[in-house]
């Protein structure tokens, strides 16, 4: 089973709206998420909804094998029933104006997976259906079985939109969502704040599914997810190589702070004989006993008054540098 879930732009509720559907359908299955292209951010939230590590899918980076053998590959470890990708910006948005490169697009037809368009309903009835029309003949071959309405008034909204949407565009309208500035997600300059800060956002979370499940019709999505065959790929498809034999010891830095991470990073490095000790700069005294430390990026500037690198902490990393060890 997989689906994606797409946008008509970036600001229509994808990640909130993606998040509840994961967390939902965590209560009954595994689901594994994954995010179209280079995110840190909406993957940690995806994480936190359903106790799978993140994952990304992206056609800059990978070619259409190597996106089917990864998304394959990330269902089999997590021993996924469900993989469910949330898209970039919108649907159609990527490197250039006419291709598909980096685009969600790409991902859905590499997949041959069937695309729920999420759609900001606000002011919209009729106008809702040639939106969604224009979406499905811009390129038939991206197979949009779904849409789901957010920012609706009301009842009285809703149905109209959903009429409209399918009669004139043949397409099944799987739920609406209501206007409620609670359900708006706060942002920081570089995007979303990372989930790792569990207490601000645990709570919404919940509360976005809840939401879901009071507004989509879940047998409706299971059903769409159901309608694919399953993804083949090719046994020589690489996504790493794993060549080096010496082990090595990396700390890697993961904390309030550190967090900008990929899951395949990670996992390159343990299949090239690497054994990650994870720490925190932010409260702990001193790195690990290692052959190399990992700085990953984040959010280092809203602790700064508090961290400033503990001076424990900042003799043992400049102790561990004076000494040759390198650091990422």
């Amino acid at each position: 089973m997989r689906i994606v879930l797409a946008g008509t732009g970036s600001a229509v509720g994808k990640t909130t709206i993606s998040t509840g559907i994961m967390k939902v359908l965590s209560d009954e299955m595994n689901v594994q998420p994954f995010k179209v292209g280079p995110d840190y951010i909406d993957p940690s939230y995806h994480s936190l909804a359903t106790k799978n590590p993140p994952r990304n899918l992206d056609s800059f980076f990978m070619n259409e094998d190597q996106i089917r053998s990864s998304f394959v590959r990330g269902l089999e470890i997590s021993k996924a029933e469900i993989g469910v990708i949330e898209g970039v910006r919108g649907l159609y948005e990527g490197i250039s104006p006419t291709g598909d490169v980096g685009n969600t697009a790409s991902i859905a037809k590499a997949l041959d997976a069937p695309v729920i368009l999420i759609l900001n309903a606000r002011s919209l009835v009729k106008s809702a259906a040639a939106v969604v029309l224009g979406f499905k003949t811009l390129d038939p071959n991206v197979k949009i079985e779904g849409v789901i309405l957010n920012k609706v008034k009301g009842k009285r909204h809703y149905l109209k939109a959903k009429e409209a949407i399918e009669k004139l565009s043949n397409t099944k309208v799987i739920g609406g969502i209501p206007r409620d500035d609670d359900l708006i997600v706060k942002e920081r300059h570089l995007g979303l704040i990372p989930a790792l800060e569990k207490e601000r956002i645990a709570n919404n979370i919940n509360k976005w599914a809840n939401v879901i499940r009071e507004n989509i019709d879940l047998d409706a999505l299971k059903n769409i997810a159901k309608s694919n065959s399953k993804v083949k790929t090719d046994s020589k498809t690489e996504l790493w190589t794993s060549e080096n034999k010496k082990k090595t010891k990396i700390a890697v830095a993961l904390d309030e702070a550190f967090n900008f991470y990929y899951t395949e990073n990670f996992e390159s490095l343990e299949d090239n004989n690497a054994k990650l000790i994870y720490f925190s700069p932010y409260n702990d005294d001193e790195i690990p006993d290692v052959d190399a430390l990992y700085l990953g990026g984040g959010y280092p500037e809203i602790f700064a008054k508090e961290l400033e690198f503990n001076q424990s902490m900042r003799k043992s990393i400049n102790k561990f540098h004076n000494n040759g060890n390198p650091i990422y």
